[in-house]
């Protein structure tokens, strides 16, 4: 009932993001300016709530990021070696890569996170959003790299208009700014937490509801070989490097589990947006997203039984 209960919510309001997607309730491009405003107002504020308002283990968020950092690492080293023997074209391997190591941590992950460990281990919330903020950089700046060496018409110009976006995103500046908060010592107005907390608590639902409806299954149409097996890597091959890691460099149950649940998280959907702003294959990219999306549903069903 545990795995039920945490898993259940999760989908179903993915599933009802797809009903209203494709009901009439709704007018064309309106879940696009729902990401747009979790993106930039819900998950900022979020952040800053949680980072001023609770303790947190510095140590334990680096050694979560740096755990998924080398196993971020460790797929991309393992899906190029995949697209090499399946014969994939440059454009395609940029999106195998990219979909095989890129996880939906702020859409899923934290909301897995939250649903699975809450009231296990109190501190799992708190470790999961802060370690968002690192892994955006890096996932973005992995990302990059590989698509712009794969991508059609990349090149250093290609990598430089990826530049801005990133210095610029709203998770790493509420990042920023909830630390410098922090740091001064500064307590945060009782009607702004809690005007950060109702915003924050948004988040969660507008973000699930936007997954499902960003899912398309006309992108499965074609050979899924390629699609289905970066989904595999991302989903099951993600979080047992990473249970490995954990053990190895020694991280404590509560910091494990936030690990391997983020890593086990699904493909992002932001991966498909890349992959078609830097040319790369989005056939595949969009396909790795639909598999790892309900492939992950079995995946992290596993995952929170064994671990919790």
């Amino acid at each position: 009932m545990h795995v039920i209960n945490s898993l259940a919510p999760i989908f179903l309001i993915i599933a009802l993001g797809k009903l209203l997607q494709n009901s009439a309730m709704f007018p064309k491009g309106f879940f696009k300016s729902v990401v747009r405003i979790v993106f930039w107002i819900f998950l900022p504020a979020l952040l800053i709530q949680k980072i001023t308002s609770s303790p947190f283990d510095a140590a334990a968020v680096s050694k979560i990021a740096l755990v998924m950092s080398l196993v971020s690492v460790l797929c991309i080293a393992g899906a190029l070696l995949l697209s090499k023997a399946l014969k994939l074209a440059p454009a395609s391997t940029g999106a195998f890569v990219q979909g095989a190591f890129r996880g939906n941590l702020a859409f899923v992950g934290l909301p897995v996170v939250i649903f699975a460990m809450s009231g296990i281990h109190p501190q799992a919330e708190t470790l999961a959003t802060v370690t968002l903020a690192p892994m955006v950089i890096i996932y973005n700046l992995l990302s990059v790299l590989v698509l712009v060496h794969y991508g059609r018409g990349g090149g250093s110009g290609a990598f430089r208009t990826y530049i801005k976006p990133l210095i610029t995103n709203p998770l790493i500046l509420a990042c920023a700014i909830a630390m410098l908060i922090k740091t001064i010592g500064w307590t945060l107005p009782i009607m702004l937490q809690r005007s950060l907390t109702a915003l924050g608590n948004a988040s969660f639902p507008l973000a699930l509801l936007s997954i499902g409806a960003s899912l398309s299954f006309d992108r499965l149409r074609g050979a899924a070989s390629p699609s289905l097996i970066a989904a595999l890597v991302k989903i099951c091959a993600a979080p047992a490097l990473g249970f490995l890691l954990t053990r190895m460099i020694g991280l404590g149950p509560t910091e494990s589990m936030v690990a391997i649940l983020m890593l086990a998280s699904p493909a992002a959907a932001v991966s498909y947006v890349m992959a078609e702003a830097m040319h790369a294959d989005t056939a595949i990219a969009g396909r790795i997203v639909v598999i790892s999306t309900l492939l992950s549903a079995v995946s992290l069903s596993i995952i929170i039984a064994l671990g919790t």
